[in-house]
C-alpha cells in the first residue's frame, strides 16, 4: 500500500504525519517497536523518508530511539486533562478560599 501524498507535501511529511496519526489515535500502542524496512516496504517509500520521520516524532517525544531495539513508542507526552468534577472542585476551593482572586466572582 503506498502512501498517499499531497501536492506540497514530501514522503517525509507523509510518512509523519501517518505515523503521527497513528500514535495520537492509540493503533500505535506506547512500547511498540517501530521497524524501518517493514515501513518503507508497507508504504512503498524507501527508508529515508521513514528516518526523517523518526527524527519529527521524537523531537516531539513520541517515539525514541532505544539502544539495541531501535525506535520504540511512547505514546502521549502529556497526561490527560484532570475529570471535569476534580476541576470544579479545584475552582471551589480557590472561589472560597480567595473570592477576589476569580475574575467576574461576586461570591460573599
Amino acid at each position: 500500500m503506498a502512501i498517499q501524498r499531497l501536492p506540497g507535501r514530501t514522503k517525509a511529511d507523509a510518512v509523519y504525519e501517518a505515523l503521527q496519526n497513528a500514535i495520537l489515535s492509540g493503533h500505535l500502542q506506547p512500547g511498540e517497536h517501530l521497524r524501518q524496512e517493514e515501513i518503507a516496504d508497507q508504504w512503498g517509500v524507501s527508508q529515508t523518508p521513514v528516518r526523517e520521520a523518526f527524527r519529527r516524532l521524537e523531537s516531539e517525544g513520541l517515539v525514541e530511539y532505544v539502544a539495541n531495539r531501535g525506535v520504540v513508542v511512547r505514546g502521549l507526552p502529556w497526561a490527560p486533562p484532570a475529570a471535569p468534577l476534580e476541576a470544579l472542585a479545584r475552582r471551589w476551593s480557590d472561589i472560597v478560599t480567595d473570592p477576589g482572586a476569580i475574575l467576574g466572582s461576586d461570591f460573599p
